[in-house]
């Protein structure tokens, strides 16, 4: 059975380049798609997925405070969150942990290593 990936990305570009990646890598995996941090939310709620790449900075509701409802969440508190950022500061990589995410991801990213974190936290 496929695992499913909700990618929170508002960047077209960087949505496509996920999806092209996750069909070459040969994973079975339904990627789901939010374009804000609160259309985000409310996939995760009502699809449960498997795992979430959710980039920081994001219109509507920004990554930092969709994290935060999901981790608030007792459905969705234990689905990993990738942050998935251009933000590469250390004080970025902390603030982003401190809020429950499993692992500071930056962009621009590396199709390789990116498959390498998202089998590290698929289940």
């Amino acid at each position: 059975m496929a695992k499913r990936i909700l990618l929170a990305e508002d960047d077209e570009d960087n949505r496509d380049l996920v999806e092209f990646v996750m069909k070459r890598s040969g994973l079975d995996v339904e990627l789901l798609l939010a374009e804000d941090g609160k259309q985000a939310v409310e996939i995760a709620i009502k699809e449960i997925p498997d795992l979430i790449l959710m980039d920081m900075q994001m219109p509507v509701m920004d990554g930092y405070q969709a994290t935060q409802a999901i981790k608030a969440n007792p459905a969705t508190k234990g689905i990993p969150v990738i942050a998935f950022t251009a933000q590469a500061k250390p004080e970025d990589k902390e603030r982003t942990l401190k809020i429950g995410c499993v692992e500071h991801y930056s962009k621009p990213m590396d199709p390789e290593e990116l498959l390498i974190v998202v089998q590290k936290y698929l289940p």
